[in-house]
């Protein structure tokens, strides 16, 4: 089985424009294109807003938990509902977590690669 892996970038819209274009490239040239996943921010604010420490732990324990309901995941990081509700519809918006049909979630990335450049001021 093939690990699934997704890119986390901070990048400007035109970085972000720039890749998507060199991948539109390659596909109209006939060449395949790499199959990378990637999720972008185009602040450093947006990036640690998006993926805190709370909502990174709960990654990883629903990754670990397997396809599981809100509720037994909010047992299980001894956290409200009503807050890892809201830490899993954001992590939703973002594609970090899926809802299955079954209607469990689950965190589908075995790994989450994120690179942050940092220019000279």
């Amino acid at each position: 089985m093939n690990e699934r892996v997704i890119h986390i970038h901070i990048e400007s819209e035109n970085a972000f424009f720039d890749r998507a274009k060199a991948a539109f490239e390659t596909v109209q040239t006939g060449r395949a294109a790499k199959e990378n996943e990637h999720l972008s921010f185009t602040t450093y604010e947006q990036f640690i807003a998006a993926l805190s420490d709370k909502r990174m732990e709960l990654l990883s324990v629903l990754k670990g938990l397997g396809p599981s309901s809100i509720r037994a995941l909010s047992k299980r990081l001894a956290r409200d509902y009503k807050s890892v509700h809201g830490d899993v519809g954001r992590l939703m918006e973002i594609g970090l977590i899926e809802k299955r049909e079954d209607g469990l979630i689950e965190a589908p990335y075995d790994k989450i690669i994120s690179e942050i450049n940092l220019k000279a001021a």
